[in-house]
């Protein structure tokens, strides 16, 4: 049976592996082929096993599918730029093709959510490239409300970008 779980440093090859899958297949017409080309798997990796060591109130989560292969990861914390109405934050959750509709991405969400409430960080927010509409699209259908747009840039590429507001309450 599917299931979400703490995320270990033995998780760190197959997080990377599905940071780099997701973001290939998810942001194919939204940034530069030479972005997601350049995008390695062994900067994910380092990236990732740095977070899950430093084990401070920053937060790291896999889905694990029937067979027991983690498919899918989400991360969160205390918001990157503090913001007194959302002092928490979803950093990322993806969950590599062919895992999606199953119910996982729901999983990882209310996992990062309970997290969040426990360590005193709703309401939080999430950031997400604009033109993902997938990703807007399910964010949306969990309570998300658009609550900013801005211009940023991700690995060198110019993009928009949409926060979207969850007003949990501790």
């Amino acid at each position: 049976m599917s299931s979400v779980r703490a995320a270990t440093l033995d998780d760190v090859p197959a997080i990377a592996r599905a940071h780099v899958e997701a973001w290939r297949t998810s942001y194919t017409d939204l940034l530069p082929r030479v972005v997601l080309d350049n995008f390695s798997f062994d900067e994910s990796a380092n990236f990732w096993r740095e977070l899950i060591r430093s084990r401070g109130i920053r937060h790291v989560v896999v889905a694990v599918d029937d067979d027991g292969v983690v498919v899918g990861f989400a991360s969160c914390g205390p918001n990157r730029v503090p913001d007194p109405d959302y002092p928490g934050e979803l950093y990322s959750i993806y969950l590599v093709d062919g895992h999606r509709g199953e119910g996982l991405g729901r999983m990882l969400f209310d996992a990062v959510s309970d997290y969040l409430r426990k360590q005193y960080l709703v309401p939080f927010q999430l950031w997400v490239v604009a033109g993902n509409d997938v990703a807007e699209g399910f964010y949306q259908a969990l309570g998300g409300k658009r609550v900013a747009s801005q211009p940023g840039t991700l690995r060198g590429a110019e993009i928009r970008e949409h926060a979207y507001g969850f007003a949990l309450r501790s």
